[in-house]
């Protein structure tokens, strides 16, 4: 696998995982050493990927959600929650 075919196998392993990935499992699968992985992760966050980075391996930060300011009344209308 070449350089720009992991970067984008790590990514999208990266945005579809629901657990931490671990730098040594990801080597293993990309035929590669863990420390490429760590230089892989490295420019992917240069890239602007908002990769967090632990004991325990690398996750993507999710972004939070965003909550609306109206609520629906028990007649079917909406009124706002928040001051406008």
């Amino acid at each position: 696998m070449d350089n720009t075919r992991r970067r984008a196998y790590i990514k999208e392993k990266l945005e579809q995982a629901d657990h931490r990935l671990r730098g040594m499992d990801l080597a293993k699968e990309c035929g590669v050493s863990r420390q490429v992985i760590v230089g892989d992760m490295a420019l992917l966050r240069a890239r602007g990927l908002d990769i967090i980075s632990t004991p325990r391996g690398y996750y993507l930060k999710k972004p939070a959600f965003a909550y609306s300011s109206a609520v629906t009344t028990g007649r079917g209308q909406e009124r706002s929650s928040l001051p406008s």
